[in-house]
């Protein structure tokens, strides 16, 4: 919520108004407010080097996995939980992957690329 001001507060309580109706064109003010924001698109901007992506960020809903399965010889995609639990007890990976120093990990038959991570400006 924005902080109120003083005179905000003071041309409320002049207004001869109950507690109520002051509580209750507070939340209509704040709600109006809230569906103006949830109008407005927010800009979101791809990522495609891992260097460049935040710690949190890597293994998250927000980024995207190639899986390439050697056997089938299929690709598909994933996001990054799915990416981390595809490592499993690969610590020296994960934290290789973490500090931005490699991009792709091999996983039993499946070779994991990063291709992109998608942030909100």
């Amino acid at each position: 919520m924005k902080d109120i001001n003083n005179s905000d507060v003071e041309k409320m309580l002049l207004t001869g108004k109950s507690i109520d109706e002051l509580i209750q064109m507070k939340i209509q003010q704040d709600y109006k407010e809230l569906q103006e924001r949830a109008k407005s698109v927010p800009k979101v901007r791809k990522i495609e080097s891992i260097s460049d992506v935040p710690r949190d960020l890597i293994f998250s809903k927000s980024t995207v996995f190639k899986v390439f399965n050697k056997i089938n010889q299929t690709e598909s995609l994933i996001n990054g939980i799915q990416a981390e639990a595809m490592l499993g007890m690969q610590e020296t990976v994960r934290m290789a992957m973490l500090a931005g120093k490699i991009n792709a990990f091999i996983s039993g038959d499946s070779y994991v690329e990063f291709m992109y991570a998608k942030t909100v400006v």
